[in-house]
């Protein structure tokens, strides 16, 4: 071969090669890299739109790769003025004085990527909810050079989810600053601001990663180190989270709290963290302890017909419609509503972060939240708040057909049984089969799933 002819593909090899060489080494990827960060990289502050309120609107698209922080921007502005809506307030109408206020506050509690720590109160209850989350120096520095090898790209030196390849993937990494998680199995009694993912939920994540994501599986990695990156995804958590509130009342007027949890003039900056601090690592410990209920499953491996039964109530409720069995007023999940035609036919929407999701199409057998059966439970009875899917209340239905107030663990297991086999048509009983994959699209709807 000419040497001209091959310089080409040459040099588009090297175009392609350069950029994951550099993400690496901002990474820390290099090879035997066993170091932390720089001892004088510090956090830097928050300069991105704080979404208080996302926009209303669908989309029928998802934003194009590498734009979503444009996409962020045009939120709190109006349609008529280029916008989408929705309310955002603006960090960098901060005061470069209360700016370092904020700057300082945070890295006296949370350090620095090098030497991170979370620091917050002396006092018996902090130490307690310290040991619990397993927030002790000696595990927050191995959890940083973790994350920094092999997280840092996609999540960000801060946990946005803003690192040199995030706005490049669908769906985005996910940004910890909120203190908000989709998949948890937190106990959904919790009001929902209190709600935190458990650790066993951060483990299931990093153990399975996210189907149909970017998200990869990190089983390979030892227990000790999941168990240490959890750690430093929580410290992230808290800092971003208590960055987050207090650069909101800064920006949007609102009083500050004292350092006994009052609002009102007396509240400083260094005051507000330190109270809100403690608080949000209260509600994190407590959600640590804090499981949702799981109602035992009553149909037994080997009973076909049980489960055809149980597949069909599902449906019912699924789709929100009125069994003959009871003809009064019967209430189902309404399941319909969001994922329409099953999944199939949804648009986009604006999640808490400000950036793009649509409902899952569950004939596709993708479920990023986990495929165990109990994870679906999860998913429905606890909602995916973040993403604005509601949990799910399904309580005893009375003999008179009206709905008491017992929550009735069977119908959740009808609908994740219903929802399991909803890929698959020749796991539905034939009557829900022609209502999901109706004799038009049959052909074509088996013909996938013939492939996979």
């Amino acid at each position: 071969m000419k040497f001209g002819s091959s310089l080409p593909g040459v040099l588009r090899r090297l175009a392609v090669a350069a950029p994951a060489l550099a993400l690496a080494l901002v990474a820390g990827c290099e090879t035997n890299v066993t170091g932390s960060y720089p001892a004088d990289l510090t956090y830097p502050g928050r300069t991105d739109p704080i979404v208080t309120e996302p926009p209303g609107e669908e989309r029928f698209y998802a934003d194009q790769p590498g734009t979503v922080e444009r996409l962020v921007e045009k939120i709190g502005v109006e349609k008529d003025a280029g916008g989408v809506g929705g309310k955002a307030l603006d960090p960098k109408k901060l005061p470069p004085a209360k700016r370092q206020e904020v700057t300082d506050a945070l890295r006296k509690i949370f350090g620095t990527p090098a030497k991170p720590t979370v620091h917050i109160g002396d006092d018996d209850a902090a130490k307690g909810y310290l040991k619990e989350l397993q927030l002790d120096d000696a595990t927050l520095a191995a959890g940083s050079q973790i994350y920094r090898r092999h997280c840092l790209t996609c999540h960000g030196l801060t946990g946005d989810g803003r690192g040199p390849t995030g706005p490049w993937v669908n769906p985005h990494p996910r940004d910890y600053r909120l203190g908000m998680f989709k998949f948890i199995s937190t106990d959904e009694n919790l009001d929902l601001e209190s709600r935190k993912p458990r650790r066993a939920d951060l483990l299931r994540t990093l153990n399975a990663g996210i189907d149909g994501t970017t998200m990869p599986s990190f089983a390979l990695l030892p227990s000790d180190q999941l168990e240490q990156l959890v750690s430093y995804i929580i410290h992230l958590s808290l800092r971003g989270e208590l960055e987050y509130e207090t650069l909101k009342r800064l920006i949007g007027g609102t009083d500050l709290f004292s350092a006994e949890g009052e609002e009102g003039s007396e509240g400083t900056v260094a005051t507000n963290v330190q109270f809100l601090g403690k608080l949000y690592l209260q509600r994190w410990a407590k959600s640590n302890k804090s499981v949702i209920e799981t109602a035992p499953y009553t149909i037994p491996a080997d009973n076909e017909t049980q489960r055809l039964e149980s597949v069909k109530r599902g449906y019912e409720l699924f789709t929100n419609s009125t069994p003959d069995e009871h003809p009064k007023a019967y209430k189902g999940a309404g399941c319909i509503a969001c994922h329409q035609d099953f999944g199939r036919q949804v648009n986009f929407k604006y999640d808490k972060w400000g950036t793009l999701v649509r409902p899952a199409n569950l004939t596709l057998g993708v479920f990023r939240g986990g495929r165990r059966p109990v994870d679906i439970y999860w998913r429905i009875r606890g909602g995916i708040i973040p993403s604005q899917m509601p949990l799910v209340k399904l309580t005893e239905t009375l003999p008179d057909g009206k709905e008491g107030t017992k929550i009735d663990g069977n119908k959740y297991w009808d609908l994740v049984n219903f929802i399991q086999a909803l890929p698959y048509p020749e796991m539905l009983p034939k009557d829900v089969r022609a209502k999901v994959y109706p004799p038009a699209s049959a052909p074509h709807a088996e013909s996938q799933h013939a492939a996979r």
